[in-house]
């Protein structure tokens, strides 16, 4: 996908094509996936008890509050990082990647389009099993993503989070934009 994002230091799913190709969208939701990636490192590091999934669920949440499946122009956007991150090595630690396991969650929850989910033709084996994993998440899903938006908004990040993904978690603390 991309070479070291500046001020990271590590690789990232910002791709400067597709930032170019679609603008301000792209952008604030690939910062907000690599936003909330860098708080589940500092998770893992700290080994606290957060729930399975829960990075995929916030940014599935963060998804569908700024992304309309209805509008040609968002489901290009979320086909094109996904077949880009589909394409790129398991092996590539790059931070939020976990945004193609939210754009196929909401596939197979019904809330994107089931023609997206051709581009995870790969992944149908072990697809199943993911969203049945995640799905819990979705039973109180608007206490669930004011609370981790609220542990994220918390996190000691260095740097801090980018400026739309403060205001994106800021809302969804608020009760605004906390998904479907």
């Amino acid at each position: 996908m991309s070479a070291a994002q500046e001020g990271l230091g590590v690789q990232t799913i910002m791709d400067p094509a597709l930032a170019a190709r679609h603008g301000v969208p792209y952008v604030h939701l690939a910062a907000f996936a690599i936003d909330v990636d860098r708080v589940l490192e500092l998770a893992d590091d700290a080994d606290d008890a957060w729930p399975f999934g829960w990075e995929v669920f916030l940014t599935e949440v963060y998804m569908l509050a700024h992304l309309d499946p209805q509008r040609e122009e968002h489901r290009a956007l979320v086909e094109d990082v996904c077949l880009g991150l589909v394409e790129t090595d398991p092996g590539d630690a790059l931070l939020g990647a976990q945004l193609a396991f939210a754009v196929y969650d909401a596939v197979h929850r019904g809330v994107w389009p089931a023609s997206l989910g051709e581009v995870f033709r790969s992944w149908r084996a072990r697809g199943a099993r993911f969203v049945e994993r995640l799905a819990p998440l979705w039973v109180d899903h608007e206490a669930l993503a004011r609370s981790l938006a609220q542990s994220c908004l918390d996190a000691p990040l260095e740097p801090p989070l980018a400026p739309p993904s403060r205001t994106a978690l800021e809302a969804i603390v608020a009760g605004a934009g906390a998904g479907r």
